[in-house]
């Protein structure tokens, strides 16, 4: 139901309202003010109002129900057609695909099931497929290449198709056998030493440089060169680092956290909102994948990647930064030598402020694995000890 406040204005208003009552117009509310009235009411009351002929101003200053609705739809039924239309845009983006890609070392085989799932329907910048339909198109290939593809996987990632898919192994794969030695790949003291094949040159505390032998894939019968075989073993050695952090005693950093989506985001004007943005992330940026702008009213309608944001806002202490400055180096430390170092020992070499900074020099001591392959040059055997050896 409709209901209207409506202003009337002009002289002894209240001989006019008197009138009003014996038309029997029902008023839900009434204010008066010094030259004029506001009324309250209902749809058809309002129609016996407006119909009248007189000298008295009257105009609509708010609505409400059905009324309010439809004065909303008049009034912004521009935007709205926008909207929708960009919505339907939306939409129609989401379904559409716009990369295959296939995980897999083996060119052939990515090949292959890019130009199967073509095919079958799966190919950038046509729409997706249903699960079913996807369902029928994995089990076709899986039967038509049984003696290829052992496992396969289809994932739909918003506008992207991942194939995830296993090689069958075949039973004569051939092992590699190519001499190699283990050298260093570093400096280092060894720590630990162990070999399943192959000849160990090295023993524990002892020091080595980068590229020293460790354990040798050269046979030798007391000085003599019999034979060569692939060296296999691993190899700790104690090693050393200097990390060096510049650390402002207002430190910020953003840092993503991995976690993404694709929003519809809508702007008018300086202000914007987003659908399909639940749960709210407390952080984040975002990235314009397509847009669209009306030439004419200041909309934009964009198709966006919203990446969720960790941001660390601090001010620091001298004794605080000094920690800080720790956790960035051992953090860094093990971005470059992975997480399976162990620190053994660390120390603040040199502590030097400027400004409003904190400079800090840290010397790591770190136990981690130094082995690295190297191919053995083969020297042909001399073929009296290849008779002794047979």
């Amino acid at each position: 139901m409709s209901f209207y406040d409506i202003k009337i204005s002009g002289k002894d208003i209240k001989r006019f309202i008197h009138n009003l009552y014996k038309m029997h117009i029902e008023f839900q509310n009434i204010e008066f003010d010094k030259k004029s009235v506001i009324v309250k009411v209902n749809e058809e009351d309002y129609q016996k109002i407006v119909s009248m002929k007189t000298v008295y101003e009257i105009e609509v200053v708010k609505l409400y129900g059905i009324a309010s609705f439809k004065n909303f739809l008049r009034k912004y039924r521009l935007f709205l057609i926008v909207l929708s239309f960009g919505f339907l845009f939306f939409l129609g983006l989401t379904n559409i695909i716009f990369e295959v890609e296939v995980v897999h070392n083996d060119k052939q085989i990515r090949d292959l099931l890019l130009e199967e799932l073509a095919n079958q329907g799966i190919q950038k910048y046509h729409f997706v497929v249903s699960f079913d339909q996807k369902e029928k198109i994995k089990d076709y290939i899986l039967k038509k290449y049984k003696d290829q593809i052992e496992w396969l996987e289809i994932e739909r990632q918003g506008t992207k198709y991942e194939i995830k898919v296993e090689e069958r192994k075949k039973n004569h794969d051939q092992i590699d056998l190519t001499p190699k030695n283990i050298v260093a790949k570093k400096n280092g003291i060894i720590q630990k030493i162990t070999s399943s094949s192959g000849e160990i040159l090295t023993k524990k505390d002892q020091y080595v440089k980068k590229g020293d032998i460790l354990i040798g894939g050269t046979i030798h019968n007391k000085e003599e060169v019999v034979g060569y075989v692939r060296a296999e073993g691993e190899v700790i050695a104690e090693t050393w680092y200097t990390v060096t952090v510049s650390l402002p005693y207002h430190y910020r950093e953003e840092i993503k956290t991995g976690k993404s989506r694709k929003i519809l985001y809508i702007q008018w004007l300086h202000s914007g909102f987003s659908f399909f943005s639940y749960p709210k992330y407390e952080n984040s940026s975002l990235q314009y994948l397509y847009q669209l702008k009306n030439p004419i009213l200041p909309l934009s309608i964009s198709l966006a990647l919203e990446e969720e944001m960790k941001i660390t806002d601090q001010v620091y202490t001298k004794d605080h930064a000094i920690v800080e400055a720790s956790d960035i180096a051992r953090r860094r430390l093990k971005e470059k030598l992975g997480d399976n170092i162990k620190i053994l020992y660390e120390k603040n070499l040199k502590i030097t402020e400027e400004d409003s900074k904190i400079e800090v020099v840290i010397f790591y001591k770190v136990s981690e694995n130094i082995t690295e392959y190297q191919d053995i040059i083969v020297e042909e055997v001399p073929k009296e000890e290849e008779k002794e050896t047979r």
